[in-house]
């Protein structure tokens, strides 16, 4: 954690989003095996429906925070952040 420090609050932003939508993939995919093993018959589309959702957001919330950077440092003139 000690590197984490050292890092700027948009990579700080990025890897937390990153982060939340690995594990929003894992534990959905996990989950939907475990139904379909355990209960077949069942119906699972509005479960891969609902984290496809929340993957959606996610993104787009990232895409969105990365280009609002982007944009205000090309407003600025400097290629600092």
């Amino acid at each position: 954690m000690a590197s984490l420090r050292n890092r700027s609050t948009t990579d700080l932003v990025v890897l937390a989003i990153v982060g939340i939508v690995g594990v929003i993939l894992i534990l959905g995919a996990v989950g939907i095996m475990l139904i379909e093993l355990i209960h077949p018959a069942s119906d699972t589309d509005p479960i891969v429906e609902a984290e496809s959702e929340i993957v959606a957001v996610l993104v787009g919330a990232l895409v969105g925070f990365i280009g609002g950077r982007a944009a205000g440092r090309s407003e600025r003139g400097d290629g600092s952040e």
